[in-house]
């Protein structure tokens, strides 16, 4: 009796032993966590690049009237290689609808993107109410094909709170998909707010601009393994930097802990970090 006693203990504590370490197995960072999280920066990296080139020339269309060629003081304005035009599907002034064309291939710094970004207007983008509607067209940056629909809203100024008289815009971002160099694919949807916290002072100059990001989004890892997002702290994004700078995101994934993506403290760096539990990773988003 003693001896199957002694056997019937073994085997709890055992089985005891085992559950344990499933349980903390369960709650370490895995590969899987790296790669959503790292997929999840990754897309929006890639929005970014689009959206900074399409702030940058539907500031300057604005700024000059959607006059084409587009001059100023005798300089032009964009550089020669992409082809920027405007049409008036409507006759009226409004909507305009401005194609940028990449042809082939046009290198700025470490960007060389090809294929065609198309913004339809509905009126000048600081106005409240105005509408941009972006779509691509065989679009690539860096051999990573780009997808998707970015409709973007002016809503006005916050009428109270943190920020109180900052205008800020509404952002859906639909079927957003990125097909790497690498050929795996990462696919989102969004919805955002997006506050323009510095530089209206000199809005036709986006290089001072900061805008604080809030949102959720779902999406699929490179794996095709389904996420959720949450944005705890609002990313900070200043546009003389190409990585988000500042705040936190949560993601969440069915049978897995939730882990934090967070892009630091404000320095403009390629780091950002996943915590799992108690385990922190450290990514790298310069491959972008």
């Amino acid at each position: 009796m003693k001896r199957k006693n002694l056997v019937s203990v073994l085997s709890i504590v055992l089985i005891a032993m085992i559950t344990m370490i499933a349980c903390e197995k369960n709650k370490s960072i895995e590969t899987m966590d790296v790669a959503t999280a790292e997929d999840d920066a990754v897309l929006d990296m890639a929005f970014d690049d689009v959206f900074s080139e399409v702030d940058a020339v539907m500031n300057t269309m604005d700024m000059v009237g959607y006059e084409i060629p587009v001059l100023k003081s005798g300089l032009e304005v964009f550089e020669t290689c992409k082809v920027i035009t405007v049409e008036q599907p409507d006759g009226a002034f409004w909507p305009r609808v401005v194609t940028i064309d990449y042809g082939e291939g046009c290198t700025v710094g470490q960007r060389t993107r090809k294929g065609k970004i198309i913004i339809t207007v509905s009126g000048a983008m600081w106005q409240e109410g105005s509408m941009r509607v972006v779509t691509m067209e065989d679009f690539y940056v860096n051999d990573h094909k780009i997808e998707g629909t970015r409709t973007v809203t002016n809503q006005g100024r916050h009428p109270d709170g943190e920020y109180e008289g900052k205008i800020y815009f509404s952002i859906v971002l639909d079927r957003a998909k990125v097909i790497t160099a690498d050929d795996y694919t990462i696919t989102k949807q969004v919805n955002q707010t997006r506050t323009f916290v510095e530089g209206e002072d000199s809005k036709w100059d986006t290089r001072d601009d900061i805008w604080y990001i809030e949102g959720t989004a779902t999406g699929t890892n490179r794996e095709g393994v389904v996420y959720t997002r949450e944005i705890t702290s609002p990313l900070w994004k200043e546009r003389g930097c190409r990585f988000i700078t500042q705040g936190t995101v949560l993601i969440s994934v069915e049978g897995r802990p939730d882990a934090i993506l967070d892009y630091g403290d404000g320095e403009c760096d390629p780091d950002a970090t996943v915590t799992v539990g108690e385990e922190v990773r450290t990514i790298n988003l310069r491959r972008w």
